[in-house]
Parts: C-alpha cells; structure tokens; sequence
C-alpha cells in the first residue's frame, strides 16, 4: 500500500511539473498577441504572471484527481487518521469534503464567472484579444484563485492543531471535533464574506 501511495504521488509531481509548460505556452501566446514591449523584465513578468493563472486550475485538477483515485482505489487509501483544530477524523473524510468543496467552489465559479463576462459588469479581460479557449482558460484561471482563498484557508484553519487547546475542549473528542472544525471554519468564512461585503457596500453607499 505504501509503495502505492509513493507512486501516486510520484505521478501527481510530474504531473505537476509537465502543467508548467503548457501553462507558459499558453501565456506567451496571449501576452505576444496583446502586449508588445521591448523591457525584458516587463515581458518576463508579465508572462510567468499569466502563466500563473493558467497553472492554478491544471494544478487543482491533477490534486484532485489524485483525491478521487486515493477515494475509489483501495490500495491508495491513506488509513491513518487526520488530527484537526478539535479532533480526529478519517483521512477519508478529510479528502472527500476537501474535493467536494473544490468542485462545488468551481462548478459555482464557472457558473458565476460566465455570466459576469457575458454581461460585461466586471471585464476580467478588458481589451485582451482571446479566442474562445484562451478565455475559457483565463475564466478557470480565475475562477482556481477563488479556490485557492476559499478552500485553501477552510482547510488550513481546520488543519491547525494544538494539542493544548484540543486537550481543554470536550468536544476535541474524535468524529465530533472532527465536524465542529469544518463547521466553525465555514462559518468563518461566510462572516468574514459578509462583513466585508457590507463593508464594501456601505463605503459605496
């Protein structure tokens, strides 16, 4: 099993490395097409910035194709139990919410992301020449960075642990603790989503 699980993510980092390439030529395309300058620095950056944007989504992909393999493959299956911010749960039920968060964050990204282009409220590429993939990929690009700040900080605040605190709480005991963490972490994240928002909001106003 072990052995399994080494080359699986074994796959995964070339797979991660061989996203890289297809991700720059991408970029080159788009910043040769819309962007002429003769500083070197200015180009460079501007290419591995896009080229950036592009990887993001490749990189979920792969990440959770490995998560889906390790969930319908027995022999990938990691049996060792999670410690999070107040308890213990499966690894297995770790990496299926961390997926499904990932798919529903971008099945409601592409959803969203696509209207706002077509109805022109915010360009996310005012100006910018692109055929109907290169805008379907900025789109992903895009839509890969809000799934980077939404289930990148839900599971990161769920992955803390400290021992001492989770020792002090009696709800830091096994499956309980282990559902608390995901429920206190979204509900963090929609209040710090909604005072912002009102923020936002009342400074307009």
């Amino acid at each position: 099993m072990e052995d399994n699980m080494q080359l699986l993510i074994s796959a995964e980092s070339i797979a991660f490395f061989l996203a890289v390439f297809p991700a720059l030529w991408i970029s080159r395309r788009i910043i040769s097409r819309n962007y002429s300058t003769n500083n070197l620095i200015t180009r460079v950056f501007l290419w591995l910035a896009l080229g950036g944007l592009i990887l993001s989504p490749m990189i979920d992909f792969i990440n959770y194709l490995g998560d889906t393999l390790q969930l319908i493959v027995p022999s990938l299956r990691n049996l060792n139990p999670v410690m999070v911010f107040l308890g213990v749960g499966p690894y297995l039920f770790f990496t299926s919410i961390n997926l499904i968060l990932g798919v529903l964050v971008y099945v409601l990204g592409l959803y969203f992301a696509r209207k706002i282009v077509a109805d022109h409220k915010i360009p996310l590429a005012q100006g910018m020449r692109l055929d109907k993939w290169e805008n379907v990929i900025i789109i992903l690009g895009f839509v890969g960075l809000i799934n980077r700040a939404i289930v990148g900080i839900i599971v990161k605040f769920v992955s803390i642990y400290l021992p001492g605190l989770t020792a002090s709480l009696n709800i830091a005991q096994g499956l309980m603790g282990f559902w608390a963490s995901w429920i206190l972490a979204l509900v963090i994240l929609l209040g710090t989503l909604f005072i912002f928002n009102t923020h936002i909001t009342l400074k307009r106003d």
